[in-house]
């Protein structure tokens, strides 16, 4: 099958993290194909987005699976994902910190979380 560039970077990012996650990455990327042909940027008529078009339903429903069941794969996946977001929204740790965290407790999360980043070096 002839895939183009950004199509191929999407199906590697998709085989990493699936791997990782311990899902059968050939099943995720044939679903990340049949939903939107590898694109990022896909949108539907009823406003799915993404690689796996998913949609605020579906986003939600996985919120309340972790909230519901304390899945750790979930959990921790969600939880990524929420730091990704911020980090590319606000470019630095401190800043993505600081909205990570309650704005009363800010200055002291940004020195823990700093102190854990050196203690795990």
């Amino acid at each position: 099958m002839g895939l183009n560039q950004k199509q191929l970077e999407t199906k590697a990012k998709i085989i990493k993290i699936a791997t990782a996650m311990g899902i059968d990455p050939l099943f995720a990327v044939a679903v990340a194909m049949t939903e939107s042909s590898l694109g990022l940027n896909q949108k539907s008529p009823t406003g799915c987005v993404g690689a796996f078009q998913m949609s605020s339903i579906a986003m939600k429903d996985l919120l309340q699976e972790m909230k519901n069941n304390n899945d750790d794969i979930v959990d921790i996946a969600c939880g990524l994902a929420f730091l990704h977001l911020l980090l590319k929204r606000h470019q630095t740790i401190d800043s993505a910190v600081s909205h990570f965290c309650d704005p009363k407790d800010r200055d002291f999360y940004i020195e823990r979380v700093k102190y854990y980043m050196n203690a795990f070096k």
